[in-house]
């Protein structure tokens, strides 16, 4: 089986290549044929993606969720399968499911060969595998760039700080699945096809990654005072049902604005976009290794995905 590594050196504070290291070594050992190749910068993972599509049997990817991103939208549309050493700063994907931590609980994921076929969503030829973020959501992502210190959510919650010093609420026009017109002053819209985003804010708190559909966090344009107090609800999902607040469940979105509005993929800040962009979720288009039961946000039970 060749088993294709894809890295980002700049992971988990050099955590990364010592656990690669240690996976080298047990792959050896096992007479596994393994391929490491390391990340340069941005934009490369998914050229090395590219370039390894056809002869991967397995793709392991070693980073956050902005290196899962990458290496995906280099996979696509025929991705053979995936899993990932969680070693990043938000590690939103990794989330949901056991993948492994360990060299060892790697070697023992890719032999299993089970997970479950995820759904992706797709922008205009780019790919999404966790969420797409319109407006503050991406400023925020901007802002959490500029900011050295911790990972996860107390890394995202300084940027809300330094995002709120500069957002606006775009007007946008937003149409749901074709039939449903959503219009005016928009603090945000989230696409989640998981539950959480930003290090764990779970603005599509039932989202399930293998359901066939997008769920769409929509929220009204609100002053500073009123975001800070939504801001706690939005860390455990109790945001849903509050005034400003439209929760929707579609296979397609469409957002347009009178003026230019950020967005991100997967927390990857693409920057302000002008034009209408039409959001679609293609099913069970990426099969995914992970470890452990079948986990929770999963709407089917795991299944053996053929590797090599």
């Amino acid at each position: 089986m060749r088993v294709v590594v894809i890295a980002n050196p700049r992971a988990g504070r050099g955590r990364a290549r010592r656990l690669l290291a240690q996976f080298e070594r047990a792959a050896e050992r096992l007479g596994e044929d393994l391929e490491l190749h390391w990340s340069a910068g941005p934009g490369h993972a998914s050229e090395i993606a590219r370039a390894c599509a056809a002869r991967a049997d397995v793709v392991c990817v070693a980073g956050g969720d902005g290196t899962v991103h990458e290496v995906v939208n280099g996979l696509m549309p025929h991705p053979p399968p995936i899993t990932v050493l969680p070693v990043g700063t938000g590690n939103d994907f990794a989330r949901m499911f056991g993948f492994a931590r360990t060299p060892d609980d790697l070697l023992r994921v890719v032999r299993a060969g089970e997970g479950a076929r995820l759904d992706v969503i797709e922008c205009g030829g780019r790919y999404a595998v966790n969420g797409v973020g319109i407006g503050f959501e991406a400023l925020v992502t901007r802002e959490s760039r500029s900011i050295r210190g911790p990972g996860g959510m107390l890394l995202y919650l300084a940027a809300v700080f330094k995002a709120l010093a500069r957002y606006d609420c775009p007007p946008l026009h937003i149409e749901v699945d074709g039939h449903e017109t959503i219009a005016g002053e928009r603090l945000l819209v989230s696409l989640g096809n998981g539950p959480t985003t930003g290090g764990g804010f779970r603005l599509n708190p039932d989202a399930h990654p293998d359901d066939g559909y997008l769920d769409a966090c929509i929220v009204a344009g609100m002053g500073r005072a009123r975001v800070l107090r939504l801001l706690p609800a939005a860390t455990r999902g109790a945001h849903v049902g509050r005034d400003g607040v439209v929760m929707r469940r579609c296979r397609e979105i469409a957002v347009s604005g009178a003026r230019a509005f950020h967005l991100h993929l997967d927390g990857e800040y693409v920057g302000e976009q002008a034009e209408k962009l039409r959001f679609r979720v293609i099913e069970r288009a990426l099969p995914v290794l992970f470890a452990g039961d079948r986990p929770a946000r999963l709407s089917r039970p795991r299944e053996r995905i053929r590797a090599g």
